[in-house]
């Protein structure tokens, strides 16, 4: 397992190292896409990194709500934003509120930016799955030794290592899928916000898929682990946004076809 990275003297986790890379690489493209909206590179790099700060700040509240039996005993560790965990949805909720919060202070277009980034997040979203491989996070289920055929021998959190339905490989294999869609579509003129919208329903998909095949600990309701539900409930979320999207692009469309006409 290659769960840590030497840097001379220094290690780092994989998973946050390869987070790190990702976080860097977004911020990067947000800088340079600006230019091409006729927008001020250096506010469109603010707004990423409030994103960031959101997003670590509601992946990580998310990642307590989910393992709440641990964490209601020991609150003060909810605010170790140093030691990792967090859940995906609520790293997307809290990037969108902090964007949505800096747009409105500084007059900046909402939709713009969640517009770019889209892709961005799906690489993150595969960088994320690379580093639970690495880490033995998001372990899947055991299978008995000869059932599974694609089964493979991995470890735990714990350093259990068992046959086990390959989790992590399919989220990033799935994720994989999902990039090489979003860009294939990258011709199309959809809305703005409406790939974004698009890539966080297909995180929610393949969040979905995957937490059926895992085995780490997880609070259920009832027979349903608790990320499974709220998976659902995210694409339910994505596919209302991906609607809304769609309706306002037209909407919009309308208004500019409108206005063409009373040119002549």
């Amino acid at each position: 397992m290659f769960d840590k990275i030497y840097l001379g003297p220094f290690s780092i986790s994989t998973y946050t190292f390869l987070l790190d890379i990702g976080i860097l690489a977004t911020l990067a493209w947000l800088w340079w896409r600006a230019k091409n909206y006729g927008r001020e590179s250096a506010r469109w790099l603010d707004a990423g990194i409030s994103v960031v700060a959101g997003a670590i700040i509601g992946g990580r509240f998310a990642f307590a709500f989910s393992n709440w039996a641990y964490f209601q005993n020991h609150l003060l560790e909810m605010f170790r934003f140093w030691e990792g965990g967090y859940e995906w949805f609520g790293a997307a909720l809290g990037g969108v509120v902090a964007l949505a919060l800096y747009c409105f202070l500084r007059q900046e277009s909402f939709v713009m930016i969640l517009e770019e980034l889209a892709l961005p997040s799906l690489i993150l979203f595969a960088f994320h799955w690379i580093g639970c491989a690495a880490n033995a996070c998001a372990a899947g289920l055991a299978v008995p030794p000869g059932t599974l055929p694609f089964a493979m021998n991995l470890p735990d959190l714990y350093g259990v290592t068992l046959p086990r339905w390959p989790a992590q490989y399919i989220g990033f294999a799935l994720t994989l899928i999902a990039i090489g869609y979003l860009i294939s579509q990258r011709n199309k003129n959809f809305p703005n916000g409406f790939r974004f919208a698009l890539a966080m329903t297909l995180i929610a998909v393949i969040s979905f898929m995957v937490s059926t095949v895992r085995g780490d600990d997880m609070q259920k309701l009832g027979a349903w682990r608790l990320d499974t539900i709220i998976n659902i409930m995210m694409i339910i979320i994505g596919s209302v946004a991906i609607g809304a999207m769609w309706l306002l692009g037209a909407k919009e469309l309308n208004r500019e076809d409108a206005k063409d006409a009373e040119k002549f």
